[in-house]
């Protein structure tokens, strides 16, 4: 009997092996109404990103209609700083009317898992002045009960990474040890293949068939509801995904190969499964979220936002001394024709602003640096488990993880720090004719791009095939020790 006979022989079997069909056609259908809650999230965040940007583009031509509207009706200067305030022909007018909300945008793929974006708002105030300021009832949406964040969101990611494993277990633990329990092992032994062979391929049809069946339906879900996928970008992207869930899937099919190589009672296997995908999907991760709080601990931020209450009360008493200073080290700043002292509104919150920043740095820059450390921590060991590796690579590859939201406030406040450079010189200035409205900062998120992500790519796929490989080399072997006892047998 050849290979090819062998396997349709299998494909044949398999018609009538109800268990298969019944729990393949329930994981399907529980990773369709993952997919389902993960598009209405995306829809969601989408609507949300969609309406701060339009938002934002209409408070800047609002303002540019207006101010060119009081310039073309000779309107009087300011007289008092609540006028400038609210005059756009002023930089300090221009800017309080114009800040503009910077949003996150996640891949086309972002439906496969919400991640962290749950945690985060995908759009941050940013002005001049500060980041986040202000409070508006869209904006933070995503503030929900902890203990809903704590446990995620049922998405096609939490379906792959917990549930797959146990339909592939269900699938293959008592494939040799079923036979033997029901006396019918002795006939596979008659075939002129050796019984490994025969295994093997049982394996290898059930992967097959239900892999196709698995992500051949999720694929045109998706596709059918995100138009983005026809770009380039997303199906490579797509294609990624997929090749990583099917080395993820053919992982615990070896895991289910190996353990019946050993020859143990169906009862065995199943335990040993059991445990096995205890051990990789829950423990490993649960000690080494619980292992990099210990060694790496962010400071407090209840500490950290008292810091910051008693750094702005502290600097404000010392607004005289602090105007002094900051009009030595910023003289082009000041008009030779102004008089300037503390009750300059204007000058003294720069000044202020400065101060503060400088005493809060320390602390923001020791948060970083944890947050790194653990980010680092985590990507050394995430080859402890294919879960982990499978996760942090679906999250990387849909723009809802840790990495692409630090990128995303990186950028925010490298913004932020432009805008500063840019607007308090003509603060300073404090005259009616601010119109370098072309040289306004634009924002720049450049997200990392699929081909500066290969080698952590081709290195997650070794994480996640050379396992499988060893698994199955090593069931491939032992299996070899049950075909020589039958042939003693017969």
């Amino acid at each position: 009997m050849g290979k090819y006979a062998l396997f349709l022989l299998e494909c044949r079997q398999l018609r009538f092996d109800r268990v298969f069909w019944a729990v393949t056609l329930t994981f399907l259908l529980a990773v369709l109404f993952g997919l389902a809650n993960g598009q209405r999230w995306a829809d969601e965040q989408n609507a949300q990103i969609n309406y701060f940007e339009q938002q934002s583009l209409d408070k800047y031509q609002n303002s540019r209609k207006q101010a060119d509207e009081l310039r073309q009706h000779n309107a009087p200067a300011a007289d008092n700083l609540a006028a400038r305030n609210a005059d756009p022909r002023y930089a300090l007018g221009f800017e309080g009317s114009n800040v503009q909300h910077i949003c996150r945008h996640s891949s086309a793929i972002a439906a496969l898992t919400v991640g962290q974006s749950d945690l985060y708002n995908a759009c941050i105030l940013v002005s001049a002045w500060a980041i986040g300021g202000g409070y508006d009832e869209r904006l933070h949406r995503n503030l929900e009960n902890p203990m809903r964040l704590l446990f995620g969101r049922f998405d096609t990611a939490f379906v792959m990474i917990t549930l797959l494993p146990i339909a592939i277990l269900i699938l293959s633990y008592n494939q040799l040890s079923s036979e033997r329990e029901q006396g019918t092992l002795s006939l596979l032994a008659c075939q002129p293949l050796a019984v490994r062979r025969i295994i093997a391929m049982r394996f290898m049809v059930r992967a097959v068939i239900f892999l196709l069946l698995l992500l051949l339906p999720l694929s045109l879900a998706l596709w059918s509801n995100t138009v983005s996928l026809n770009h380039a970008t997303a199906l490579n992207e797509y294609l990624v995904w997929l090749i990583a869930t099917a080395l993820y899937a053919l992982f615990w099919f070896a895991c289910g190969f190996w353990v019946n190589a050993r020859s143990k009672s169906t009862a065995e296997n199943g335990l040993l499964l059991a445990g096995l995908w205890l051990l990789l999907v829950v423990v490993l991760p649960g000690c080494l979220n619980l292992g990099l709080k210990q060694l790496y601990p962010v400071p407090s931020r209840m500490e950290f936002i008292d810091a910051s209450r008693a750094a702005t009360i502290d600097v404000g008493k010392r607004k005289t001394e602090l105007l002094g200073k900051y009009l030595i080290d910023h003289p082009d700043r000041v008009k030779m024709t102004k008089q300037v002292n503390v009750d300059d509104f204007i000058q003294t919150r720069m000044a202020i602003d400065d101060e503060t920043k400088r005493v809060l740095a320390p602390g923001l820059t020791a948060f970083s640096a944890q947050q790194q450390q653990q980010r680092n921590f985590v990507g050394r060991l995430r080859f402890l488990s294919p879960a982990i590796i499978y996760q942090q690579l679906t999250q990387l590859l849909t723009g809802q993880g840790q990495d692409r939201q630090q990128a995303f406030l990186d950028a925010t406040d490298d913004y932020h720090h432009r805008l500063r450079a840019f607007y308090f010189p003509r603060f300073a200035q404090d005259s009616p004719d601010f119109s370098d409205y072309n040289g306004i900062p634009p924002f720049q998120d450049q997200p990392v791009t699929l081909s500066e992500l290969w080698s952590k790519i081709i290195s997650d796929y070794l994480g996640l095939s050379v396992p499988a490989l060893l698994f199955a080399g090593v069931g491939w072997w032992r299996m070899r020790q049950v075909s020589i006892q039958m042939d003693d047998v017969r």
